[in-house]
């Protein structure tokens, strides 16, 4: 009975440090991921932060685009209108 109860302390011994073990890999794998996590989380932040740059810097061009076609449809519509009525002299 001794010898029984002893090999169950020894095996109940054994599965404790194994199971130890597994626990201080999972710590360790687990802060390894946190800090992936933390890593990622400083990346998206700052591919955010160029994302609107760089959606600032289309609305800004959009916006001179449209001004530049605004002012050429409005220099076309007036040198149509000045072709039309003779006055020739205003434009070269």
């Amino acid at each position: 009975m001794v010898r029984r109860l002893k090999a169950q302390v020894d095996e109940l011994t054994r599965q404790n440090q194994d199971l130890s073990g597994w626990k201080a890999r999972l710590s360790q794998e687990n802060y390894e991921l946190q800090r992936q996590v933390q890593e990622l989380d400083s990346s998206n932040g700052a591919l955010a932060k160029q994302r609107t740059a760089l959606q600032q810097q289309l609305d800004e061009a959009k916006a001179r685009l449209d001004e530049e076609s605004r002012v050429s449809r409005q220099y076309n519509i007036c040198k149509l209108t000045c072709v039309t009525s003779g006055d020739k002299g205003t434009l070269a």
